[in-house]
């Protein structure tokens, strides 16, 4: 195939590896076959649907492929090395975040009771206030317009009038999220209640955003950036809208771990499943992708450790509900979860056991 051919001639943009009609060439556009190569390239699971595909020749390079899928977003594949890295750093700022999530909360209680002003900044940081109360509890994605514009999935930020219906104190919300799949979340607060009725009342129809503040200055939309902004001010740490769920899916499997009990029929009878299986539940997510994606790596060890084993027992009790949903209230278990997870990260690995004598 000559370089200079019309299918090549795109991919001779930089050094590497490029794909044409699902066959691998070089620079010089020779074919690749060295078959440790070529399997290094099929483990890197590059969609046939993405179009100029570029590898780089480096098996260590952090960016291993890049491609463009078919809504012409630009997309990644990354080393093994590269993405165990971004899985560590994640983890570790999640923690810094479970010790900041009771002062969070407080921020946001304050918000919602402080009384319904009609001034603008008061009405846009109680909306707000109860975005992100919404995210601490159902567990949302926070949503993407372009998302909602083009695939007509939603995320909390971009639900419309129809996707919410009120039942006094309790708030059911059902629609297309990720992937397409269906949800359907309830959550029983009276605040965040009163909060979206205003909301629904001051929508222009049952198709605008939700998420939007009716003002003298006109409409204020309470986006990822507005809640990202919020979650900022209120806490040092190093969170946006997502780590609510990446939060919610550590406590959740630790909590089950810890003793709180599921809000459903677990498949599974072993309990280390049953945990990881409840965090997908509420994640709205498989098994599998809660364990890679959400559950820390430590999270079962942390929840049955006495500490938060304590805690969770002392939250039960005072509750009156052994359902993990009502404990990952508890600030007392956030606290102890968060702490225990820091206790044993920082801990040192056991020094390996000796071989047998020679």
């Amino acid at each position: 195939m000559s370089i200079r051919s019309p299918s090549a001639a795109r991919w001779c943009r930089s050094s590497g590896l490029h794909r044409v009609e699902m066959r691998w060439f070089d620079d010089l556009g020779r074919p690749v076959q060295d078959d440790a190569i070529l399997h290094r390239l099929r483990s890197l699971a590059i969609p046939p649907g993405w179009h100029d595909v570029w590898a780089d020749a480096d098996p260590e390079a952090r960016v291993q492929a890049t491609g463009v899928d078919a809504r012409g977003r630009t997309q990644y594949r990354y080393s093994a090395a590269a993405e165990a890295e971004a899985t560590a750093r994640k983890f570790a700022d999640l923690l810094q975040f479970g010790g900041s999530l009771p002062t969070l909360r407080t921020h946001v209680e304050r918000h919602l009771t402080e009384g319904v002003g009609e001034d603008s900044p008061s009405r846009v940081r109680r909306a707000t206030a109860a975005a992100v109360r919404l995210l601490d509890r159902g567990l949302f994605r926070v949503g993407s317009p372009r998302y909602a514009r083009d695939n007509h999935t939603y995320g909390l930020t971009t639900l419309t009038r129809e996707h919410v219906r009120l039942d006094g104190d309790e708030i059911e919300f059902e629609f297309i999220g990720k992937e397409h799949r269906p949800w359907h979340v309830t959550v029983r607060d009276g605040q965040v209640a009163e909060v979206i009725r205003m909301l629904v009342a001051s929508s222009s129809s049952a198709t605008a955003p939700l998420f939007s503040v009716r003002t003298p200055e006109g409409e204020h939309a309470i986006t990822s950036a507005v809640v990202n902004a919020y979650v900022h001010g209120a806490t040092s740490a190093p969170a946006t809208a997502k780590t609510f769920r990446t939060w919610g899916g550590t406590a959740a499997a630790a909590a089950v771990a810890g003793g709180a009990t599921a809000p459903f029929a677990a498949r599974s009878t072993r309990p280390d499943l049953v945990a990881v299986e409840v965090a997908a539940y509420l994640l709205g997510n498989t098994r599998d992708v809660a364990r890679r994606s959400y559950v820390h790596p430590l999270a079962l060890e942390a929840g049955r450790s006495p500490a938060v084993v304590e805690a969770i027992a002392a939250a039960a009790r005072a509750s009156g509900s052994s359902d993990v949903r009502e404990l990952l209230r508890a600030d007392a278990v956030v606290l102890a979860l968060a702490a225990e997870l820091a206790r044993i990260t920082a801990s040192p690995a056991p020094p390996a056991s000796p071989g047998p004598p020679r």
